[in-house]
């Protein structure tokens, strides 16, 4: 093997694992973006879309359908009251109405996709105290009986969840009366210039152009402290900046991104315990030094809650061990005696494999707990009909799924017994 040949492997090794370690910073960097629109601020969104300016609540007033692609696998049981703050002045204060017994929360988000806190009825009831968020090195006096909540990173997500029923108007209006009554009082002053060309960006063009890859890199660690980035990262990002001049490297660290992706989402297929065949994350949001947990969780469910506060089961394949695919039927039975232990709600939910929501002539994406007009079986379980065709019982619980690959979530919120797991996917034995 030729020296040159030599550090082309060393440099396509170095741009796998500076995509994987990169990944969840980039995405959540876009998500911010997408949300804030720095070039637009004031440009009308969708009801669909809780996006707001910098520093500033913005409501989502109508529950998520296909054409929602801001995040990943967006969920279809709870509007989201979000704002993108920045930290770098004063501190912002956060004020909740009481919910009564409706579920609830708020997570705030540090811009590396991990999570600084999760609170709300789990932890306090129907109604949280005002909460106060600072940045970690600039100490602020609170307000008495504030909850303080210090976070790493100079731009933080604050995303309030509100459960709603989604066949049911009147409570879809209940609760936006209730996002109304949010507060977020803080600095206003506007987002810092962000370069066009980095706002703009996609995971394509950083994918296959690695001096775009590099500049959003550079552009999310701005934000983060400069404990957060390793020395091996720090040199990682030299080094391959010092060769995006050499034509004939490119190709090398183009393919190591490639490399680092391929295996993000090879690990999609394997987050946590896997049972039945479906991918059980227990850890949650504690991702410490597993940065390739923290890439994958990113990927496929990114700021999800901790364990504590929900689980999020992933399928991809079936009782034959192969992936979904709607050019197949399957079945889904909850025994009589093993339905979801939750104490809030759980739902089950179709996504496109890459996440979307699938577009389908019922305009049902999930089942879940609040689903009206189920019918169980006489033994009292509970199956529900995975499959791109109406089915002939006109009395089956169908859950329509897309015509190719497929993936299945589950929410579950409040697990009361973390051993259990949904049940297999099963073809129907008409294939």
């Amino acid at each position: 093997m030729s020296p040159g040949d030599t550090r082309a492997q060393c440099l396509r090794a170095t741009a796998a694992d500076l995509q994987i370690w990169g990944f969840p910073r980039i995405f959540a960097q876009r998500l911010r973006f997408r949300f804030t629109q720095p070039f637009t601020p004031n440009a009308p969104r969708p009801p669909t879309s809780a996006g707001a300016p910098i520093n500033t609540m913005g409501h989502q007033r109508r529950l998520a359908d296909p054409t929602s692609s801001s995040g990943v696998a967006p969920n279809v049981d709870t509007l989201y009251s979000l704002a993108f703050l920045d930290l770098d002045g004063e501190p912002f204060t956060v004020r909740l109405p009481d919910f009564g017994t409706r579920y609830y929360s708020v997570q705030i988000g540090e811009a590396d996709s991990s999570t600084a806190a999760v609170l709300g009825r789990r932890t306090h009831g129907p109604r949280v105290p005002e909460i106060l968020i600072r940045r970690d090195n600039r100490p602020s006096p609170a307000p008495a009986g504030a909850l303080v909540v210090a976070c790493r990173s100079r731009f933080v997500m604050v995303a309030v969840r509100i459960l709603v029923d989604p066949g049911d108007e009147h409570d879809l209006r209940t609760v936006v009366g209730l996002q109304d009554r949010i507060e977020v009082t803080g600095s206003h002053r506007p987002d810092p210039a962000t370069p066009q060309s980095v706002a703009a960006r996609n995971r394509a063009d950083e994918l296959h152009r690695p001096a775009a890859f590099l500049d959003s890199l550079e552009h999310a660690c701005a934000g983060l402290p400069d404990t957060d980035i390793p020395a091996w990262v720090r040199r990682a990002r030299h080094d391959l900046r010092a060769v995006l001049d050499d034509a004939t490297l490119l190709p090398a660290i183009a393919h190591g991104l490639r490399d680092g992706l391929d295996a993000i989402e090879h690990h999609v297929k394997a987050l946590g315990r896997t049972v039945n065949g479906w991918a059980i994350n227990t850890r949650g949001t504690d991702f410490g030094d597993d940065h390739l947990l923290r890439a994958a969780v990113a990927y496929s469910q990114v700021y999800i809650n901790p364990a504590e506060e929900a689980l999020y089961p992933i399928c991809e394949m079936d009782d034959r061990n192969e992936q979904l695919n709607g050019s197949r039927e399957y079945r889904l039975t909850f025994a009589a005696d093993r339905f979801p232990p939750v104490a809030f709600f759980w739902s089950l939910t179709v996504y496109h494999i890459k996440g979307l929501l699938y577009d389908n002539e019922i305009d049902r994406y999930a089942i879940s707990d609040r689903t009206a007009g189920l019918r169980p079986n006489p033994d009292g379980s509970l199956t529900i009909h995975l499959q791109t065709a109406r089915p002939t019982d006109p009395d089956a619980n169908w859950l329509p799924c897309p015509p190719g690959d497929f993936r299945l979530m589950m929410r579950l919120y409040g697990v009361l017994d973390p051993t259990w797991s949904p049940p297999m996917v099963r073809r129907k034995q008409c294939d």
